[in-house]
């Protein structure tokens, strides 16, 4: 008899943070870069969003909320042709609008694809656009905007009509009539999208007050955009202090490694003290998906059989394994495994490479994470800076998992033999803990993420799992940089060069 649940219909989710350990490092990037997110890919959008409310606000607005998402999502629609005729990109909607554009005429009538109308072929199938799904949070965050009372979204009185005013200096007044008609209209002629093109995220000018803005806000140099503005500034500062180095336009991997280790001349203070910070989410990113390496090992074991495997056969398997290996010896425990690492020169980013990525057995990547392990273990008791800076921004008790709680865990049995301890982490914190964790998120979210399935009192096979690293905000606060002319294809620019210099 068949007692499992018999799903009518069931979304798969699979692998999504399988084992609850990346939202303590999504948790401490959030904190690094506030004002920015993963999904606020342009610059230009935030003082656009501010001029978009003041528009709505002098046309003689109501306070019908139908009546501003139908204003918000025609004007992300007009920005989304306009940046596509002009070949930009990280624009919402952009794939659409390069599909009208290949099929149109020499007039684009955006009114229904701009709709809430499910039947049409839309933009972007959010309700308030990308403004809603992406950058409002952000834009609230530096104080750029606010709600009002009806429930919606306005431009702060400072900060966000000054962006507003900034940006219609920037394009000049008859683009700005112009650009305020079209979005009235839905309506666009090929012409006048090449009119337009001075509105694209890539065309605010090198020398303006907009530019200037941008800058003074991302930086907090204003003093009223926020209490999160300094921590966004010295992230930021030391991006600058990457692409210097580099003398190129830095990547956020490239970024992560720079500043992984303490740099050779001194930094000031406050970049120090952040870039300790980026060092411990660098840490924890690579314990979680070292631990995710493991859970593939688990996810091999119980998959090499059709009927699964019980805990006992999967512990079983683990130590065989184990002690069949020479290095590490299998007689040695946990303490003498993690002082035969050298903390400051183990090849970190190698091993990052060969978890992340898809070649390698699922054992022998479990061999190389457990060495990681050692050896982030090893890095925080020679650091007490680096472990200071781990205690202030990651959770070492509670639901949360991080660097902090396995490691807690390995020291409190570090003198046993690594044979048995590995094979009860494997069971207590990777098979166990995905079970509970794809539990707690079937019954909170309703979404179905398990890997595997307890059946009969057998670990049957759903699905394989890749370590993933989480995406700290860096690639989009890099393209910021680039956006007001901080940062090119040489590392940076003269305006990046008087920016560094004004953090030192």
């Amino acid at each position: 008899m068949n007692l499992l649940p018999q799903w009518t219909e069931k979304a798969d989710k699979r692998g999504l943070d399988p084992l609850g350990m990346q939202n303590s490092g999504v948790l401490l990037y959030q904190s690094l870069l506030p004002g920015i997110s993963n999904v606020t890919l342009r610059m230009r959008y935030y003082g656009y969003y501010c001029w978009i409310s003041e528009t709505y606000a002098r046309r003689g607005a109501t306070s019908d909320f139908e009546a501003w998402r139908n204003w918000v999502r025609r004007a992300e629609a007009l920005y989304a042709l306009v940046s596509a005729r002009a070949g930009e990109t990280g624009v919402g909607g952009i794939e659409w609008a390069n599909r009208r554009l290949a099929a149109a005429g020499r007039v684009i009538d955006f009114e229904a694809a701009a709709s809430t109308d499910p039947a049409q072929e839309r933009y972007l199938r959010q309700s308030l656009g990308v403004f809603g799904g992406a950058y409002y949070s952000q834009m609230a965050e530096m104080n750029l905007f606010t709600e009002n009372r009806h429930g919606i979204q306005v431009a702060t009185k400072d900060l966000g009509r000054r962006a507003a005013s900034l940006f219609a200096d920037a394009i000049g007044p008859d683009l700005a009539r112009l650009l305020r008609q079209k979005i009235t209209d839905a309506k666009v002629s090929l012409r006048e999208l090449d009119r337009l093109q001075p509105i694209a995220p890539s065309e605010i000018p090198e020398e303006s007050e907009e530019r200037t803005f941008y800058e003074t806000l991302l930086f907090a140099r204003s003093g009223d955009e926020g209490k999160t503005g300094p921590s966004r500034a010295a992230s930021l500062g030391l991006i600058l202090e990457t692409a210097y180095a580099h003398e190129e336009w830095p990547g956020p991997d490239q970024v992560r490694w720079h500043l992984f280790d303490p740099p050779e001349q001194a930094l000031p203070l406050r970049l120090e003290t952040q870039r300790l910070a980026w060092e411990a989410y660098q840490c924890q990113d690579m314990m979680q998906v070292a631990c995710a390496a493991l859970l593939g090992w688990g996810i091999a074991i119980i998959n090499a059989e059709p009927q699964g495997r019980s805990l006992a056969e999967i512990r079983a398997d683990v130590v065989a394994h184990l002690e069949r290996l020479e290095d590490p010896d299998p007689n040695s425990s946990w303490r003498v495994l993690r002082l035969g690492v050298d903390s400051q020169s183990f090849a970190y980013a190698d091993a990052w490479d060969q978890l992340t990525g898809a070649r390698g057995a699922a054992a022998d990547k479990a061999v190389s994470a457990l060495r990681l392990i050692a050896a982030l273990h090893q890095r925080l008791l020679d650091r007490p800076d680096l472990a200071g800076a781990a205690a202030q921004g990651l959770p070492d008790r509670g639901v949360a998992h991080s660097l902090r709680t396995e490691i807690s865990w390995l020291e409190g049995r570090e003198g046993e033999s690594i044979v048995p301890l590995i094979a009860d982490y494997m069971i207590e914190r990777v098979i166990r803990r995905h079970s509970h964790v794809a539990m707690q998120k079937l019954r909170r979210q309703r979404d179905y993420t398990f890997l595997y399935e307890q059946r009969e009192g057998r670990f049957v096979y759903l699905a394989a799992y890749q370590p993933v690293a989480t995406t700290p905000r860096l690639a989009s606060a890099i393209q910021f940089l680039a956006d007001i002319h901080l940062l090119d294809d040489d590392g940076l620019t003269p305006h990046g060069l008087a920016a560094r210099d004004a953090g030192q």
